[in-house]
């Protein structure tokens, strides 16, 4: 099984935390060639790699992909399935609440992915988002006249932000009618506009207390929504089967601007990556296109089975991890000790962090990997 990803990675303004590979929208776009360059290469994809298994989910990420008109998004995936073995997909939008369209329900899309961060308008101000608390919830709740599949991202751990306040915004987020939320403690990084908010001391830096993560998830389990990942939480059945995959280490190809692919090819795993700058990507897109492939080594395919596996609560298949590299990083050893101190559990011969090891994650990672 794999998945396809499509990057679209324009916005009407850049968000001061994101270091995503986005850029504000110009003026005018060709979109007639964007669409006949995202068709090529995802041609390139079919004739050489792919192998006729089957596609589980397609996803529009960006940038704001909700920019994008109608016919963009149906003739690409018209395309998907005339050339790809396509049954009953889950196919998500990412979209922004000031640029949502009840239109969206006649192009195919069947789940939407709702980019609220916030519903306190000054936090909405302070993050670099173009939408309003109301107009967030708004977006919801039209949303789920058409859709019966809507996720809604929040950010928490904000600068100033004290742990009653966030918790008292999610449990109103959490009476909306979703069926999915991700959740994702601000990050400051580098080159973002927030990281020199703060560098100039007109906000501080988020405290890092792992009781923001540890609160965050008693109370959301307790609406209702099974944590399935570290940021992530469903009702039953409504696991995000897009970023499952990418857990579970399978295929995907990416396309668009940056994008990046994995896909197993003569026993091994290979990376593909795409060219960031825009006019770079249209140069080769409209060019050769010609795929530039590195074959990942079994110490690179080994650290990132690990630090997407324990992620999860499907956990890291030991199965996938030969007995050399096993040695080579004395696994067997360390998941005794993690066993004896409670972080970890197994079943069959996965590696499953318990509630106490998820909030140590990043450690655990760095233990297991030998850093």
């Amino acid at each position: 099984m794999s998945t396809i990803y499509i990057h679209w990675p324009f916005c009407i303004s850049k968000c001061h935390y994101c270091d995503f590979n986005s850029v504000i929208s110009p003026s005018h776009i060709d979109y007639d060639h964007w669409l006949l360059l995202y068709k090529k290469i995802l041609l390139q994809f079919k004739d050489i790699y792919y192998r006729s298994e089957e596609i589980t989910s397609i996803y529009f990420g960006g940038g704001t992909p909700t920019l994008l008109p109608r016919h963009f998004i149906m003739e690409l995936l018209e395309t998907i399935h005339l050339h790809f073995t396509v049954t009953d997909p889950e196919i998500t939008l990412e979209a922004n609440p000031k640029t949502i369209s009840k239109s969206l329900g006649s192009t195919g899309i069947n789940r939407l992915s709702i980019g609220a961060q916030s519903i306190v308008d000054d936090d909405l101000k302070m993050l670099g988002r173009i939408h309003t608390a109301a107009e967030a919830m708004e977006s919801v709740f039209e949303m789920a006249e058409i859709f019966q599949n809507i996720s809604v991202d929040l950010i928490y751990n904000r600068p100033r932000q004290k742990l009653s306040h966030w918790l008292g915004e999610l449990r109103e987020v959490l009476r909306w009618p979703i069926q999915h939320i991700s959740l994702y403690e601000l990050i400051i990084e580098e080159g973002t506009k927030m990281k020199d908010i703060i560098d100039s001391g007109i906000l501080s830096r988020p405290n890092g207390d792992s009781i923001f993560l540890e609160e965050t998830i008693k109370t959301t389990e307790g609406a209702g929504f099974n944590c399935y990942e570290i940021s992530n939480f469903a009702r039953p059945g409504f696991e995000c089967r897009h970023s499952m995959s990418y857990w579970k280490y399978e295929d995907y190809y990416g396309v668009g601007p940056g994008a990046h692919s994995r896909v197993r090819l003569n026993g091994k795993k290979i990376a593909i990556a795409q060219a960031s700058e825009i006019q770079e990507w249209l140069t080769w897109a409209s060019g050769s296109a010609i795929l530039d492939v590195e074959y990942l080594s079994a110490e690179e395919e080994f650290q990132e089975r690990l630090i997407m596996g324990l992620r999860s609560a499907a956990g890291l298949d030991m199965g996938n991890i030969s007995p050399e590299l096993r040695e080579k990083h004395g696994i067997d050893n360390k998941i005794q000790s993690l066993l004896a101190n409670s972080y970890i559990m197994l079943r069959g011969d996965n590696v499953i962090l318990t509630r106490t090891g998820l909030l140590k994650l990043n450690l655990i990672v760095k233990y297991l990997s030998g850093e």
